[in-house]
């Protein structure tokens, strides 16, 4: 949300405050990308992240490099966990279904940032956006909505 207010456009999954910040902003005026917490929920029960590894080139591109000590010469193995995690255990977070998705979002903030008017543009309507998001009331609704925290007054 401060990213919002300081003119970051922000490369986000929908959930969390992001939800808040597409409601004000619009979600055009953000990079999403991956899942929809509807979808994760739809999709769990038959999510194979296999799959996205044997179909999608980016994919077994991005973790063949990683697997392979690319970026782990002097630790051999320290990656195996993760692999584990993704390939093995079923990638619980559905990480490897987003990938495809972060890379198409990606490549539309690199073509924005060509496009200074557009970009600024963008950064402008974040920011004229961002005004619900003061920290006065957000943690006054975080404080009653989530936490459940009574006001203390000071005497």
């Amino acid at each position: 949300m401060q990213f919002m207010r300081n003119g970051g456009l922000t490369l986000v999954t929908l959930d969390g405050a992001t939800i808040e910040m597409a409601e004000e902003a619009g979600e055009e005026n953000l990079f999403l990308f991956g899942l929809t917490a509807d979808e994760v929920a739809q999709s769990r029960e038959w999510y194979k992240p296999s799959w996205h590894y044997e179909n999608e080139p980016e994919t077994r591109a991005a973790l063949d490099m990683i697997f392979s000590g690319h970026f782990s010469r002097n630790e051999p193995g320290v990656f195996d966990p993760l692999k584990d995690a993704l390939l093995t255990h079923g990638d619980h977070y559905m990480h490897l279904a987003d990938l495809k998705s972060y890379l198409d979002a990606d490549q539309r903030v690199v073509d924005l940032y060509a496009d200074p008017d557009g970009w600024a543009r963008k950064a402008i309507l974040n920011i004229s956006a961002s005004g619900k998001f003061s920290s006065d009331r957000t943690i006054a609704e975080y404080a009653s909505g989530i936490w459940e925290a009574e006001p203390c007054p000071i005497p």
